[in-house]
């Protein structure tokens, strides 16, 4: 059965800078929070948000560095904050907080594999990002279901939303790395989720990709 046509506009946000982002350690679910780079990212984020009009939702990722770059958007925009798991960026098991030179010597054949952009090796024994696209994209479904043809924000992680964005392109998961995803940037997707078949997944046209304008002078 035919559904009325809907357009959703996601507005997908790396977290900013950081402290293991800014000492060149692998983070994953290691719960490392802002830099005060990062904050001031946070801020300037914030503003850039309130002058672009209205937004119906905002989510993040429950880890501390998601939260705080999402935090002064949502009180700037008078939204209430939804937290979710599984918005968290890819579990890295063993190689979380090592740099990649200890990650390379301790793990040489998981380390070869991510370097030929293997999809499927699992990193320090977790997740694969084939494991990680999969999360990701059900909940992304889940939060679409819920805001039809609304303006909603995510705020979450590199390697979460390279992963989101080959998925809902229809690119090759392997391809993601060709993305850069800054700090604090802004990537837009606007989704047809007009479906014949209710179980569909939405096509999206990506709209922006890596905004970083809102930060110029930041150090």
């Amino acid at each position: 059965m035919l559904k009325m046509r809907h357009m959703t506009e996601l507005w997908l946000i790396r977290h900013g800078e950081s402290r293991g982002n800014a000492s060149g350690t692998v983070q994953g679910h290691n719960d490392s929070p802002l830099s005060k780079l990062g904050r001031r990212q946070a801020a300037a984020l914030a503003e850039r948000l309130r002058r672009e009009g209205h937004f119906d939702a905002i989510y993040s990722s429950d880890l501390a560095r998601a939260r705080q770059t999402a935090r002064p958007s949502a009180e700037i925009l008078r939204l209430p904050l939804n937290e979710i798991v599984g918005l968290r960026e890819i579990d890295l098991g063993l190689w979380s907080g090592l740099t990649h030179t200890e990650i390379e010597r301790r793990f040489p054949d998981e380390w070869a594999a991510w370097k030929r952009f293997d999809t499927h090796v699992r990193r320090g024994g977790a997740e694969s990002y084939a494991d990680l696209q999969a999360r990701i994209a059900a909940v992304v479904e889940m939060i679409i279901a819920r805001h039809p043809g609304e303006r909603v924000i995510l705020v979450f992680h590199a390697g979460a939303l390279k992963s989101y964005l080959a998925y809902v392109l229809h690119l090759p998961l392997g391809e993601m790395w060709r993305l850069e995803i800054e700090n604090a940037s802004i990537s837009r997707v606007r989704l047809d989720t007009a479906f014949i078949d209710p179980t569909a997944v939405a096509v999206g046209r990506l709209l922006t990709l890596n905004d970083t304008c809102h930060l110029d002078g930041l150090q």
